[in-house]
């Protein structure tokens, strides 16, 4: 995997990038390839520039054929309004180009339609409501206040399973047909491993969150607080799957008889989850204290 740096912000060009430029060099396709290559450029570069004035620095970025991953600083996973505004500006971003080659086609009486066919699919493609797609993300971010950004993700996650699917079944079609078109194979291949990843790291999102706003809490000072109810035999993950972003955190441990038991702070479930793990009962945690 390729690196470079811009600007302080790391690019990485994934594998399957490589295989996908050497594959339209070895068919000759040098404009398409160009094309190609300006699209994703306008579409990462508007993520950038509009992350950068929200104040919200981009520290890395995986290039991939139809978009690219970005990984920004801790600010953004705290605020899931200010990613949804971060996503959608890439396939904005496409939408005015559209635009403005349609004009410039028109001022200049040349053809652009590749370049237009290719903006058309990187802005349709990157809204599509899977991670790590732009559409996902801002999916993901408005679940998230209302169901955590565990499950959130989740969701976005098996709607991108649904996604390859159909872009498989589709794709079939097309060859079943005579139309040789693997592009939509790839998209698949593409969205199925990036899911994968998502998942796996789907449930550490929560565990970041709460380093995170514990930050923001101390910058701030103040913070809108949320209480919920445990059983005692629940365990730490379940728990903390159930926080939302934006929230500080009152957990109030319930015995058999629905009694209080105990009240913590995220922070201090959040101790406990790093010293004892995150699938262990909350009452056999609180047990082992006293």
């Amino acid at each position: 995997m390729s690196k470079m740096k811009i600007d302080d912000v790391k690019i990485k060009v994934n594998p399957f990038t490589w295989v996908f430029i050497l594959f339209l060099v070895l068919a000759g396709l040098y404009i398409e390839l160009i094309d190609i290559i300006l699209t994703v450029a306008i579409h990462e570069a508007s993520h950038y520039f509009v992350a950068k004035k929200l104040n919200i620095n981009m520290i890395q970025i995986e290039v991939f054929p139809f978009g690219g991953a970005a990984v920004f600083d801790s600010e953004i996973f705290i605020r899931p309004d200010l990613e949804i505004i971060i996503a959608l500006a890439g396939p904005l971003s496409n939408a005015v180009f559209i635009m403005v080659l349609i004009i410039v086609s028109q001022i200049i009486g040349t053809q652009l339609d590749y370049l237009i066919k290719i903006n058309v699919l990187m802005c349709i493609f990157n809204l599509l409501p899977g991670v790590p797609l732009d559409g996902g993300r801002a999916l993901k971010s408005v679940l998230s206040n209302f169901i955590g950004l565990t499950r959130a993700n989740n969701v976005a996650v098996k709607i991108s399973y649904v996604l390859s699917l159909l872009l498989i079944y589709g794709s079939i079609l097309m060859i079943v047909n005579g139309n040789k078109n693997y592009v939509l194979i790839a998209m698949a291949v593409f969205l199925i491993i990036s899911a994968r990843n998502e998942r796996k790291l789907s449930e550490y999102f929560n565990l970041r969150d709460l380093i995170y706003k514990k930050e923001e809490l101390f910058r701030r000072g103040v913070m809108n607080v949320r209480t919920i109810a445990v059983l005692e035999n629940q365990k730490l993950i379940k728990i903390i799957n159930c926080f939302l972003p934006l929230k500080y955190h009152i957990i109030v441990v319930l015995d058999k008889n629905l009694k209080e038991k105990k009240r913590l702070t995220e922070t201090e479930l959040f101790d406990f989850a790093i010293e004892n793990g995150l699938y262990l009962p909350i009452g056999e945690i609180l047990s082992k204290v006293k």
